[in-house]
């Protein structure tokens, strides 16, 4: 809990906090970017917490994940979650990263024409599967 990488104490005591606040929770859902990792070591921290807590990872950071993370851990895949609000422009970025690194070598103008050129391939694409 307290090693290299993620700090998963911080959750920990906000988990804690909740729990003191409101005594008369039964369950926690919560999203983590790293719930895979999280989630067993919370476990093992606190075994009692194992009915109590779920965690689950937004769709966004399941892109860097394992295809068993995105079986196990995925919140269109688990009763009591669906899509979580805010993760919209995550997927935007997801979508244009490929324009950053040829980006950062282009002129303010280029830069420009490359992300609108990308915003109506995306649109016409969109628009092309609801027909």
């Amino acid at each position: 809990l307290y090693g290299g990488g993620e700090r998963h104490s911080h959750a920990i005591r906000m988990i804690e906090a909740i729990l003191e606040d409101v005594p008369e929770i039964q369950s926690i859902n919560m999203c983590y970017d790293v719930a895979c990792v999280f989630e067993s070591a919370l476990h093992r921290y606190k075994p009692e917490w194992k009915e109590t807590i779920r965690a689950r990872i937004g769709r966004f950071h399941l892109y860097g994940h394992e295809h068993s993370c995105h079986v196990l851990y995925n919140l269109l895949r688990t009763q009591g979650y669906g899509l979580m609000i805010g993760e919209e422009p995550e997927h935007l970025w997801f979508i244009i990263l490929h324009l950053i690194k040829s980006g950062r070598v282009s002129s303010g103008p280029r830069r420009t024409q490359k992300i609108d050129s990308c915003g109506m391939y995306q649109y016409c694409r969109i628009m092309d599967n609801t027909r």
